[in-house]
């Protein structure tokens, strides 16, 4: 029987993370997000709308959903001028917004 992206998860979205990431499989199966190769310069504010500039991208880095607590392979933005984080949740298929100091 093949093995479609269907049945393994969504492979390849990029609208699950606003095209910074996407998600995948990794060799062991597991969900992670990796880095898209054309990534956008700024998102949107999820509260405002305004557009945020891009600071840096990491992405398949071991972390603790803050979210849904799930240990996992996913990928976090910081902005210019902005003290928020978002991480992109393999599990969660979104981006968790996280307040910065």
């Amino acid at each position: 029987m093949a093995d479609s992206s269907a049945e393994r998860g969504p492979d390849g979205r990029l609208d699950l993370y606003h095209g910074l990431f996407r998600w995948d499989t990794g060799g062991d199966g597991r969900p992670r997000v990796c880095r898209h190769h054309s990534e956008p310069s700024s998102i949107p504010c999820p509260t405002t709308g305004r557009s945020l500039r891009i600071a840096t991208v990491d992405a398949a880095a071991p972390a603790i959903c803050p979210s849904c607590a799930t240990k996992g392979h996913g990928g976090f933005v910081s902005f210019v001028g902005d003290l928020r984080m978002a991480y992109a949740c393999p599990a969660c298929l979104c981006l968790i917004w996280v307040q910065g100091a």
